[in-house]
């Protein structure tokens, strides 16, 4: 409840006025925090597919055609040359009426489009419209109602559109803007931190075409990679000062790559390496040893590598351990079976086999290293 005090404060502070405006003299905002800039700052054509794949346009269109223009959720606008208006929170419902009004045409391909288009009842030329001088005051409400309120955007949009609120802050200590941007959304200073950090990753790795990986943007959870930068042990893996480090100059991106590979790829596999963010703790203790490391990069088996992760003589022991205590477990059931069959006398064969094979490898590996250690030395 008290967030949504908080927005309608904002708005009623804000000096914003309400107008009637004509749907061409109102424009698509080209920082969409819904798209990447190289789509949002594109051609119509792509960001018009873009809302029709991810945004449900077509429900909009079928929804405004059929019913007309709900004046209960005005578009958020600001003045944008003598006599436009930039349109800041409302693009979708600003491409269903371009569409609607014959302004915009429907995608290729899309017929679906093409027929509500033509079977729309209403087609509105004038919209309502909330007035903002400022584009900081509607960054302010959509701070609060998209990051921290009612209607949530997904992590990636929230990371985007908290980038652009941060640009006015850009001239403050790094530690003192993240502060005011975190009052400003209801935040906490190390959370939008970390959640800008991990947007300037996403976007170092869009730019480099995700390194050749086989990703689409689409597969991608944002806030998994957000989650990642948790772990201290990730964070010096990709060469990042902190959690928290926007500029993240020092970045490997070998190993942003392998970030990327074991959190999206599913190319070749039936799941990611590293499926769920309960697997961050097993990779963050892969990273820290080159031995691990190797070992995933070369399998892609997680499990595998984490028992590396605290060295390859540890790794071993372990393995030793559990193997006895399972067949001390299968000794104890030995007694209790009515009935032993042909199959469990071939494994007892074969794990004896087995057991003598790394007994053979275990007593020749320790008698070479005794040697070398009791050779003198030459000099």
């Amino acid at each position: 409840m008290a967030k949504t005090k908080d927005m309608e404060t904002i708005v009623r502070e804000s000096a914003a006025r309400s107008e009637l405006l004509q749907v061409q003299r109102l424009h698509f905002d080209r920082n969409n925090p819904r798209f990447p800039p190289n789509v949002a700052q594109g051609p119509i054509t792509e960001l018009l597919q873009r809302f029709v794949r991810d945004e449900r346009l077509l429900e909009v269109i079928e929804s405004i055609g059929n019913h007309g223009f709900f004046p209960g959720e005005p578009l958020l606008v600001v003045p944008d040359g003598d006599d436009d208006y930039r349109v800041v929170e409302g693009n979708r419902r600003l491409a269903a009426l371009k569409l609607l009004a014959g302004e915009l045409d429907s995608p290729s391909g899309r017929t679906s489009i093409q027929e509500a288009v033509a079977a729309a009842k209403y087609r509105p030329e004038k919209v309502p419209c909330l007035v903002f001088d400022d584009e900081n005051e509607i960054l302010r409400y959509l701070g609060f109602r998209h990051i921290t309120g009612i209607k949530a955007w997904s992590a990636l949009q929230k990371a985007r559109y908290a980038a652009r609120m941060y640009q006015k802050y850009r001239k403050l200590p790094e530690d003192e803007g993240l502060r005011q941007l975190a009052r400003e959304t209801g935040s906490r200073r190390d959370t939008v931190g970390q959640m800008l950090t991990a947007l300037e990753l996403y976007d170092r790795a869009e730019r480099e075409n995700f390194f050749g990986l086989p990703i689409e943007p689409e597969q991608i959870e944002f806030s998994l990679l957000g989650t990642s930068l948790s772990y201290a042990n990730l964070t010096d893996f990709l060469g990042l000062d902190s959690r928290t480090d926007l500029n993240v100059k020092g970045l490997d991106e070998r190993s942003l790559r392998d970030l990327f590979d074991w959190l999206f790829v599913t190319a070749g596999r039936s799941k990611p390496i590293v499926t769920e963010s309960r697997n961050l703790r097993k990779l963050a203790a892969v990273v820290k040893s080159p031995t691990a490391v190797k070992e995933l990069r070369r399998t892609g088996n997680l499990d595998q590598a984490y028992e590396l992760s605290s060295g390859p003589e540890q790794a071993l022991a372990e393995g030793l351990k559990t193997a006895l205590r399972k067949l001390e477990t299968a000794q104890g059931l030995v007694p209790k079976v009515p009935g032993i069959g042909e199959e469990h006398v071939e494994l007892a064969e074969g794990i004896c086999g087995a057991a003598a094979a790394v007994q053979d490898l275990i007593q020749g590996a320790y008698r070479r290293q005794r040697r070398s250690a009791a050779k003198p030395l030459r000099g």
